[in-house]
């Protein structure tokens, strides 16, 4: 099968990895690469030598194109951006930001930008600025998302644009990769089904809650990262939806402190990167205090499986999503799937 996105990205199936923070690790990346898919390194959370290191260890693994997922507002967002150019990454993923300046840095060194939006108008200002494709990404899919579900957004976005548009919130199986190529879409992005793969670290429990969940056990608050995001619920999303609103700024304060010491850097970066994030995601400044402690707790489920006062960012497809197939096993049942779908479809537009 071949898109627009496949040719750009020189990959075989139209599928693509979400790069998620403490679930998108080399081994699961190489995997999805190596199957005909495009994997992205979840590096959000790691320092500039942390994302070296992973980098190369998936270069050793494969010897396919992938992407790194990176925050703009990183503390150390400069270095990593040398990083990736010094040690050619194909694809550079990212979700709000300064779009513009990422585009001018790393597309003379021939990296492909592929950043997430959720509205019409980044993704116009995506394309204007000089981006390859855009990752769209609805309000039904985990972690921090949109407003506006995929089956509204995107039609709107692939009429609206001239550059490829990946679909993501809401796959996880050929009907649905049939549907956005119906859609206008070039291909899909998966987060939740890939976690639920067995080349993913993420432990065993957690998995199995992803599986257990219904469409019906996911909550978007703003009270865990600080910003809209869709996780499972859990006694942690209880407590905190009962909690005042604000951190205050002495928590504020603290938390950057803590970040300076996790990303290894001088406090002045990490305030002036936690400013412009607060510019990029239009945050109260009471709520800038959640952003280290989103990030420790989906640490704590992702990475250390505390999955009751741990996040679980997890889109509404867990509804859909009931075994534990190798990353291999999930893209060629995909692509099976999706192509019976699409020859019958085109048998009926014949007759």
């Amino acid at each position: 099968m071949k898109t627009r996105i496949t040719e750009l990205l020189g990959i075989k199936h139209p599928i693509i990895q979400a790069g998620m923070s403490y679930a998108a690790y080399p081994p699961l990346v190489a995997a999805v690469c190596e199957a005909g898919g495009l994997g992205i390194l979840g590096a959000q959370a790691m320092r500039a030598e942390e994302v070296r290191e992973a980098i190369r260890e998936v270069k050793a693994r494969t010897d396919k194109p992938f992407g790194v997922n990176f925050l703009p507002y990183h503390p150390d967002a400069e270095r990593v951006l040398d990083i990736m150019i010094g040690e050619k990454v194909a694809v550079a993923s990212y979700g709000r930001g300064n779009p513009e300046t990422i585009i001018r840095k790393t597309k003379p060194h021939g990296i492909i930008n592929l950043p997430t939006i959720g509205a019409v108008r980044h993704a116009l200002r995506a394309e204007r600025d000089g981006a390859h494709g855009v990752i769209l990404q609805g309000t039904e899919a985990g972690g921090h998302s949109s407003y506006v579900a995929t089956m509204v957004l995107l039609p709107m976005v692939t009429d609206a644009l001239s550059i490829p548009v990946v679909a993501a919130g809401g796959f996880c199986d050929g009907k649905g990769l049939a549907a956005a190529l119906a859609m206008g879409a070039d291909g899909i992005s998966m987060g939740t089904r890939f976690i639920v793969t067995q080349e993913n670290s993420v432990p065993d429990n957690i998995k199995q809650r992803f599986i257990q969940a219904s469409e019906n056990d996911t909550v978007i608050t703003d009270k865990v990262t600080g910003m809209r995001c869709r996780g499972l619920s859990n006694k942690l999303t209880e407590l905190v939806e009962t909690q005042r609103t604000g951190l205050g700024i002495f928590k504020a304060i603290s938390a950057a402190r803590t970040m300076g010491k996790d990303f290894g850097v001088p406090l002045f970066k990490i305030l002036r990167s936690g400013m412009q994030m607060k510019d990029a995601y239009e945050l109260e400044f009471s709520k800038m205090g959640f952003v280290s402690f989103g990030g420790d707790r989906i640490k704590d489920a992702l990475v250390g499986g505390d999955d009751d006062m741990g996040f679980m960012p997890c889109g509404q497809v867990c509804g859909r999503v009931n075994d534990i197939p190798t990353v291999s096993e999930l893209i060629e049942r995909i692509m099976a799937e999706a192509e019976e779908i699409l020859s019958r479809l085109g048998a009926l537009v014949r007759e």
